[in-house]
């Protein structure tokens, strides 16, 4: 039998060559990918419970013991009701305008409360006036954000509003909205990227001023119909109009004083037995 002296002069120039070839011996290799293999399991582990990534609640969907691919699933498609809602007719551009331009009601004394949003599009926080908002039907592709030939059709008439002298300088949000089929997270994103598709035709296909529009998704967050979630009534794209920005200060505009030369004022030689602080007498306007 070999003494262990033997055999670790055996083994030394082996070591000696795999250190200075760069090369390790088939055991760590094959350890090497043990371990690599394990950490791969783990870290896909804790992806699948990312809670930034996992669709969030137990409805529809996201039950448990259900895949998050099946959660964000899109909702089953419906030829027939697709067609029916390719064909629908938006309201005018002048019904829009009343419905958008502030004050059309005929009340400008008592406004209406602003509702207070962040915007999906990652800009500043805006006030919107819920009470000035109109609802639009838009038929996109089937699970996608692309416009149909039927939604650009469908656009016209907000294109045309928007353009129009009674909402020029005004703001607007393009908040997207679904029913509640399918999964939460998806439909939030699907709203989003419908309104910005929105966005996109307004600004390049008309010249609407890019800055005059922001973009959100509320999903099926926002029902138009509350005592049905799932129905198609819900998809739709809601445009607001978004209050001016406060600036904390008081205006307040002076009327403008106009003066004849050649006309005495009484005030300045009849003794009245007043104080006025030596203050200057106000202006007399002109005379007919």
């Amino acid at each position: 039998m070999r003494s262990v002296d033997a055999l670790v002069r055996n083994t030394a120039p082996a070591r000696r060559r795999a250190a200075k070839g760069g090369h390790r011996p088939a055991a760590f290799s094959r350890a090497g990918s043990a371990v690599a293999a394990c950490l791969a399991v783990l870290l896909a582990g804790q992806a699948l419970a990312n809670p930034l990534t996992q669709v969030p609640g137990n409805g529809p969907g996201n039950g448990p013991g259900v895949r998050p691919a099946e959660a964000e699933a899109p909702p089953p498609r419906d030829e027939v009701l697709e067609r029916a809602e390719a064909g629908a007719a938006n309201p005018s551009a002048t019904a829009i305008i009343r419905s958008l331009a502030p004050f059309a009601d005929g009340n400008p004394g008592a406004p209406a409360a602003a509702l207070s949003v962040a915007p999906g599009d990652g800009g500043p926080a805006v006030r919107v006036i819920a009470a000035r908002s109109v609802d639009l039907t838009v038929f996109f592709a089937y699970d996608s954000a692309r416009l149909t030939p039927e939604a650009r059709i469908q656009l016209e008439p907000l294109a045309e509003a928007l353009r129009a002298p009674a909402l020029a300088g005004q703001s607007f949000l393009i908040a997207g909205h679904t029913d509640a089929a399918g999964g939460l997270a998806y439909n939030r994103r699907l709203s989003l990227a419908r309104a910005r598709a929105v966005k996109v035709h307004l600004v390049e296909g008309y010249g609407v001023a890019p800055e005059r529009l922001r973009v959100h998704g509320w999903g099926p967050s926002r029902p138009k119909d509350l005592s049905a979630p799932l129905s198609r009534v819900n998809r739709r794209v809601e445009v607001s109009l978004i209050a001016p920005a406060r600036t904390g200060a008081l205006r307040f505009v002076l009327p403008a004083a106009t003066t004849c030369a050649g006309l005495p004022d009484p005030r300045a030689t009849a003794s009245l037995d007043l104080d006025d602080f030596d203050a200057a007498p106000t202006p007399l306007p002109c005379a007919d």
